[in-house]
């Protein structure tokens, strides 16, 4: 099996010494062809030729969020004759002319079996044609669509490399026209973020109904993207009006996205300037502290010869989310043998003051209105041990 071969870097001795190059070439390439998530995976076909060895693959090609099947025949005894292919889309290449694939697809047309590029360069080039035929048959099926890519690709910053549209069925009466709108991101993410992937989103809309006015958006982020959000769940998409246009939709959703970019960044810079903060005034009490995303410190406070600890955990939507405040004894137990703590749940807070304001305040209210009380709460736990 061809896609074995993808996992293991071996090809067993039944595939022909000229096309293996070919194969290995395509399975080893690891840049997309479209815009599509994913390389192209490939099958041998069992044949019914007596000859031993199978010329017959199926290959699997990501396609605006599809996965179309193409399935390539070689001829063994004439290497040199190009391959053929059968499409899982009928409307495709049904009867081509010389001139169309010499214009089209080049590589099929100039077939050289020893260059081992042969068979992805034709790949790439019969993907560039599917997608033009796909465009064209938008035309078809009335003004919508048309008027949807025309105006996607001629009135906003995207190019035509950055849309992939497909009318399901393939080969019978559409009932659903898909578009796949690769979204590139500027904004600058915080350090703290693993870069992952590119800073990309996928925005899937789907086009149905007698008059196409049924639309359902879906968002895919990146890797990256994704991690900085805090999942996948994270994003809200606004809502597609059948009275919305492409044109407009996606420049809406990239600001959106943009806007939650620029919060995560605000956000780690308010949780580094928190701890900053506490550094300044406290840099002799503290701890530990998260130097990556800035979620956490501990330090250790001092009030009558009564030490403790205080832990602060910066939420990932901090100031708009109070943090996490905690007091633990290092003296005293509870029954179950841990370190008597307490939550601070009322304590003075403003998502408008500044981290040094906020810090002082923090700080100032644990040491006059709270210690003392946490002091005697800690002493009557450990004394019923």
């Amino acid at each position: 099996m061809i896609d074995e071969y993808c996992q293991r870097y071996t090809f067993t001795n039944t595939i022909d010494p000229y096309i293996e190059p070919l194969l290995k070439r395509v399975c080893m390439h690891s840049e997309r062809l479209g815009i599509s998530y994913g390389g192209i995976k490939m099958n041998r076909i069992p044949t019914n030729s007596n000859r031993p060895k199978s010329n017959c693959y199926k290959l699997t090609i990501p396609y605006a969020h599809e996965n179309l099947s193409w399935t390539v025949l070689f001829d063994s005894q004439y290497p040199e004759i190009g391959p053929d292919f059968i499409f899982n889309d009928q409307t495709f290449l049904m009867d081509p002319d010389i001139d169309t694939l010499s214009t089209k697809v080049p590589s099929l047309v100039k077939w050289d079996p020893t260059n081992s590029d042969a068979l992805l360069n034709v790949l790439v080039e019969l993907l560039m044609y599917y997608k033009e035929h796909q465009i064209e048959s938008l035309a078809q099926q009335g003004d919508r669509l048309q008027f949807e890519y025309s105006t996607l690709v001629g009135e906003t910053e995207l190019h035509v490399d950055d849309v992939e549209v497909i009318l399901l069925p393939l080969g019978g009466k559409p009932t659903e026209a898909r578009f796949l709108i690769r979204i590139s991101m500027d904004c600058c993410l915080p350090p703290c973020v693993d870069k992952l992937h590119d800073n990309e989103t996928m925005l899937h809309i789907t086009f149905y109904g007698p008059d196409w006015n049924r639309i359902v958006p879906k968002l895919f982020l990146s890797k990256t993207l994704e991690k900085s959000f805090g999942g996948p769940d994270t994003l809200h998409l606004p809502p597609f009006l059948p009275t919305n246009y492409l044109m407009d939709y996606v420049p809406e959703v990239k600001n959106y996205i943009e806007e939650k970019i620029n919060a995560v960044v605000e956000c780690f810079d308010n949780r580094k300037d928190f701890i900053g903060a506490i550094l300044m005034t406290q840099g002799s009490s503290v701890l530990e502290y998260d130097t990556k995303e800035f979620k956490q410190i501990t330090i250790l406070l001092e009030q009558r010869d009564f030490h403790f600890l205080v832990y602060f955990h910066l939420p990932a939507k901090f100031p708009k989310e109070k943090p996490h405040i905690t007091l633990q004894s290092i003296y005293h137990l509870t029954p179950q043998g841990a370190l008597y703590e307490e939550i601070l749940d009322e304590i003075p807070y403003s998502c408008r003051w500044s981290m040094p304001h906020m810090v002082k305040t923090f700080l100032a209210h644990i040491m006059e209105k709270v210690v003392h009380k946490f002091q005697k709460n800690s002493i009557k736990i450990n004394r019923y041990q």
